[in-house]
């Protein structure tokens, strides 16, 4: 499996559209289909960011550690997808939640 490959393996598997990894990473959505294309590869500080955002190391990223799936099963009710449903129809409040979740609980227990 080539970078192009995991990146998108990774982006899949956080539900996350190419614009959404994008607005994370700071570039263009464009450039996150070319890198999962294999068009261009990232620079460095992009792996770096890859690597943070998705807790693997830059080792998996290139090719030099094979992929283990970490994630732990978990169950969604009807209420979980509704509320998912309702951030994603808010692409600016979905956007600075997935950016940094602790910070984004953080703010609404405040005004609570």
């Amino acid at each position: 499996m080539n970078f192009g490959e995991k990146l998108k393996l990774l982006r899949y598997e956080r539900g996350l559209t190419q614009d959404d990894l994008g607005y994370i990473l700071k570039v263009s959505k464009s450039c996150v289909s070319y890198y999962e294309s294999g068009a261009i590869q990232p620079s460095i500080d992009i792996l770096i960011a890859i690597s943070s955002f998705f807790k693997v190391t830059i080792d998996f990223l290139i090719g030099m550690e094979p992929y283990e799936d970490t994630r732990k099963e978990i169950t969604l009710t009807s209420k979980d997808v509704e509320l998912i449903e309702e951030f994603k129809n808010r692409p600016i409040i979905y956007r600075e939640a997935i950016k940094d979740i602790p910070k984004f609980i953080s703010k609404i227990e405040k005004v609570m």
